[in-house]
C-alpha cells in the first residue's frame, strides 16, 4: 500500500513538473514571438546596485538605445559621462572617467554580458548559456527567473526579468551574484521601432584601458 502511495506521489510530481515546464515554455515563446516585431527600443533607465560588502544601494540613470541583434548604449547622466555600450563584438565601458574595451570573441566576462542582454532583449531567455528557467506572473508583467547552471567568470548566477503585458517588452533586468550583490536595470518610457542611427553606438575615441580578456 504504501508502495502505492509513494509512486503516486512521484507521479503528481512528475506531472506537475511538466505543467510547470509547458507553462515556461509558453510564456518565453509568446514573448519572443512578440519581440520579433521590435526592432529598437530607446528609453530612460534607472540602474540600482547593491554591492554584497555595503550597506547602502547607489542609484544611477540616464538614457539607453538598443538596436536589434547587438547595439546597445546605455549612457549615463548621473553620473555624468559614464557608459556601456555593446557595438557587435565589442564592449566599452567607462566609469568614473577611466575606460576600458573588450572584444566579446576573447573576453568570458563581456560574452556573458553580451549574451545575456541580448538574449532578453530579444525576448528569448533561452538563449543564454546554460540556464535553468522558470515563470510566474502579476497583473502587469511575466516574471522569469534563470538560473545559470554554470558559474561565469562574471559571477553572475541569477537573471530576474519582468516583461510588460502590454507590449511584452523587456521592463527590468535584475543580475545577481552568489555574494548577494546585484544590478538591477529598470526601462521607462519606453519607445519602440524608432529609427537610430549608427553613430549612436560609435565607440567612444577616448584612450582605452585594456580589460583583462581572458
Amino acid at each position: 500500500m504504501m508502495k502505492k502511495v509513494l509512486i503516486c506521489i512521484f507521479l503528481c510530481s512528475c506531472v506537475a513538473a511538466n505543467a510547470q515546464n509547458d507553462s515556461v515554455v509558453s510564456i518565453i515563446d509568446k514573448i519572443r514571438q512578440a519581440n520579433l516585431r521590435c526592432t529598437s527600443i530607446i528609453s530612460n533607465f534607472v540602474q540600482t546596485k547593491h554591492l554584497s560588502f555595503m550597506n547602502e544601494v547607489v542609484t544611477s540613470s540616464g538614457k539607453f538605445f538598443y538596436n536589434k541583434p547587438d547595439r546597445l548604449l546605455m549612457k549615463y547622466e548621473q553620473p555624468d559621462g559614464d557608459l556601456m555600450l555593446i557595438n557587435k563584438d565589442q564592449l566599452v565601458m567607462i566609469a568614473a572617467g577611466k575606460q576600458s574595451k573588450a572584444s566579446t570573441k576573447t573576453s568570458s566576462k563581456a560574452r556573458t554580458m553580451k549574451n545575456i542582454l541580448s538574449s532578453c532583449l530579444q525576448g528569448d531567455v533561452s538563449l543564454i548559456d546554460g540556464v535553468t528557467l522558470s515563470s510566474e506572473e502579476t497583473a502587469d508583467n511575466y516574471i522569469i527567473t534563470a538560473k545559470l547552471k554554470k558559474k561565469a567568470k562574471s559571477a553572475i548566477n541569477k537573471v530576474v526579468l519582468q516583461y510588460d503585458k502590454l507590449n511584452l517588452t523587456l521592463s527590468t533586468l535584475r543580475m545577481e551574484e552568489a555574494d548577494g550583490s546585484y544590478t538591477l536595470y529598470t526601462l521607462i518610457d519606453k519607445t519602440l521601432n524608432q529609427p537610430v542611427g549608427d553613430e549612436v553606438f560609435k565607440s567612444p575615441s577616448k584612450k582605452t584601458k585594456n580589460e583583462d580578456e581572458r
